[in-house]
């Protein structure tokens, strides 16, 4: 009886529905110092949600960091108003350091220089926390409805831009000196490259403050 009854056990546990895996990000890790909803600071609490959106490719697999469970459930009854409040934070992080590139849906098409004045003539879209900028308004909805090209396009124009000029020869945590090899990321439009998985992994869990590591030692170098 014993045997039949853990037999039943065992095969209820095998047929019951698996829980699905957490969704892989898609571009940058959550780069803001603040809760998307109450603009507080980022703490202990800190609850880290991967969006799932299979309507809207520009929404699935980013990256939202809150302070609290309860700014989730505020952030999830108007996940557009929070996200376009979001979306200005970013861009304006971001915008001095991207590449001057062209449109990376039409690359013939010119842009405005991202430091100049006329910068925010061109169009602007975020998505994975990346700052996407275009010719045009089709263009726009273009990169939405398919970032990761637009991403993996972007993210190459902006190592090759700040490769070179990198500031430092060692890893930001650890110290030891950098090879052509060593892991490297993309924290708000910048590059940030590192000794090891374990730095780049401690750089994308707190990105403001890897960052402001980064000035600081390339004030001191």
């Amino acid at each position: 009886m014993r045997t039949l009854l853990l037999t039943g056990i065992l095969f209820a546990l095998a047929a019951a529905p698996r829980p699905a895996d957490p969704p892989a990000r898609v571009g940058y890790a959550w780069p803001l110092k603040t809760c998307i909803v109450s603009g507080e600071p980022l703490g202990e609490a800190m609850v880290v949600k991967v969006l799932v959106d299979e309507k809207d490719p520009a929404v699935n697999g980013r990256e939202v960091r809150f302070c609290c469970p309860k700014c989730v459930e505020t952030f999830e009854a108007n996940r557009e108003k929070h996200l376009r409040e979001a979306d200005k934070a970013i861009e304006a992080m971001e915008l001095p350091w991207y590449p001057a590139i062209h449109c990376v849906v039409m690359p013939d098409e010119a842009l405005p220089d991202p430091k100049g004045p006329d910068a925010k003539e061109a169009h602007h879209v975020v998505v994975g926390n990346q700052l996407v900028r275009t010719c045009c308004a089709q263009c726009v909805r273009k990169v939405r409805r398919n970032p990761a090209a637009a991403l993996a396009k972007l993210e190459k124009a902006v190592v090759a831009a700040q490769v070179e000029t990198y500031p430092l020869k060692v890893c930001l945590f650890s110290g030891r000196e950098l090879t052509p090899t060593s892991p490297q990321t993309l924290l708000a439009g910048r590059l940030v490259r590192l000794c090891c998985d374990g730095c780049k992994a401690t750089a994308e869990r707190d990105p403001a403050a890897a960052l402001a590591k980064l000035d600081a030692a390339a004030k001191k170098d």
